[in-house]
């Protein structure tokens, strides 16, 4: 399997979404990837920084940059946010 399937979080606009991320990305290039996507559907209401962070949501830990998808020991329906 070379994606997991995750719940996120997006507190800018108080939705969830279930996403599909590849393993094989770093953190950095998932941030990038997610802010291309969701600047576009939201249509304004989320509008991404150099700031912009992924986290665990249960725990708040704010996962590094240079970390790959896959060192993160994420599963289906691991619960993430984009802040």
């Amino acid at each position: 399997m070379n994606k997991v399937m995750v719940q996120l979080h997006i507190p800018a606009t108080g939705k969830h979404y279930d996403v599909l991320l590849p393993l094989s990305l770093s953190v950095a290039q998932t941030v990038k990837l997610l802010d291309g996507f969701f600047t576009g559907l939201m249509g304004g209401a989320y509008l991404p920084d150099e700031e912009t962070q992924l986290c665990d949501m249960e725990t708040g830990d704010i996962y590094p940059l240079n970390a790959s998808v896959q060192s993160l020991h994420l599963r289906n329906g691991s619960k993430l946010m984009l802040i």
